[in-house]
Formats: structure tokens, C-alpha cells, sequence
């Protein structure tokens, strides 16, 4: 497993600043861990068949999702393009952004600034899930692709700060390593 690693820890190139967009994702050219970010990703990929299994198994009317010949409804599914989906608002509003959070903090770990953790999240919810695994289900939804990241944004370094203050006390709260490690878990599953 490799060790977190923090954006304002490393001394970036000088350039970076003169471009604040630039996507260094796949260059990693400041430092960042590469590496980690790609086993992470690879984690995320194996763990995503399992949420798959989950949910095939949640009634339809929760899932949102036609169990009848999946195979075949990915391609219409895509080509049909985002439209608005059913998802109650726990889903959408709770839901996308904690996994978008959990997206964004893989590559802050691993050395990213909050510019490209953002794009790492914007990428995973857009192509591995609404356009990846969930499109053999269901159409690919506008508000996810919009509400998963830009959300996921928000939670995601909110938890990510909050993870570090706790790590930095020992990964206790209130004294209790129980607490502490219990809110490691829920603060990001994918790391813990």
C-alpha cells in the first residue's frame, strides 16, 4: 500500500502556477504518486463489481435499475445520451457526492492538487460509472454527471482535511481510537 501523499508537501515546478488548469493527471510531472493513484484506480475498478452485485439485488423501484438483458442495454443506453434519471434525492444528493468525494480524494492522496483531483472525478463518475458500469442498467444521468463531481468536490476535500486532522491525532477522536477509526472508514472506504 502506498503512503498518502499530500499536494502541499511537494515543491511543484514554478510553471505550474502560470497555468492553473494544466491537468497533470497523467504526467505527474510535480512529484505526484502516480503509482498510487493507478492502484487505487484499479481498487476502485474490482470494488465496482461488487457494488454492481449490490445493487442488482436492491428491488427495481430503489435501483432504479431494468434487470432485463443487461448486456444488450449498454449500447442503447449511451447512444440514448444523459437524460434526467428518477433517483430520489438521498441518491443524488447524498449518494453521487460521497462517491465523487471518495473519486476526488484518491488523487489528492496521492499528491494531486484539488484542481486535478477534481478531473480524476469528473472522469471516474462521468466514463467508469454513468458511461461505464451503471449505463448497462440505465441511461447515463444529466444531474449525476453534474452533481457527482462538482459535489463530490466539496465532500471530497472536507474529508480529506478532516481524515489528516484525525490521522495527525494518533486516528483517535475524542480520545477513542474506535471513533477515529471508524470515521476513517466512512471518511473514505476505498483508502481504509
Amino acid at each position: 500500500k502506498h503512503p498518502v501523499t499530500r499536494w502541499e508537501n511537494i515543491t511543484p515546478s514554478v510553471d505550474i502556477h502560470q497555468s492553473p488548469f494544466q491537468i497533470s493527471l497523467f504526467s505527474a510531472e510535480n512529484g505526484e504518486d502516480h503509482a498510487r493513484l493507478w492502484s487505487q484506480t484499479k481498487s476502485i475498478f474490482s470494488y465496482g463489481f461488487g457494488i454492481v452485485g449490490v445493487i442488482a439485488l436492491l428491488p427495481e423501484d430503489i435501483s432504479n435499475w431494468d434487470k432485463e438483458d443487461i448486456i444488450g442495454k449498454w449500447s442503447r443506453n449511451v447512444k440514448e445520451g444523459p437524460a434526467w434519471d428518477r433517483d430520489n434525492g438521498v441518491i443524488n444528493f447524498v449518494g453521487h457526492p460521497y462517491f465523487g468525494g471518495v473519486y476526488y480524494q484518491i488523487a489528492r492522496k496521492s499528491g494531486y492538487r484539488q484542481w486535478d483531483a477534481f478531473v480524476y472525478s469528473a472522469l471516474m463518475s462521468s466514463f467508469y460509472w454513468e458511461y461505464g458500469i451503471e449505463a448497462f442498467a440505465e441511461t447515463p444521468s444529466i444531474q449525476d454527471l453534474v452533481i457527482t463531481p462538482i459535489l463530490g468536490w466539496a465532500y471530497g476535500e472536507w474529508a480529506f482535511n478532516t481524515e489528516m486532522n484525525i490521522r495527525e491525532n494518533n486516528s483517535t477522536i475524542w480520545g477513542s481510537s474506535i471513533l477515529g477509526n471508524t470515521a476513517l472508514i466512512l471518511l473514505d472506504p476505498v483508502d481504509s
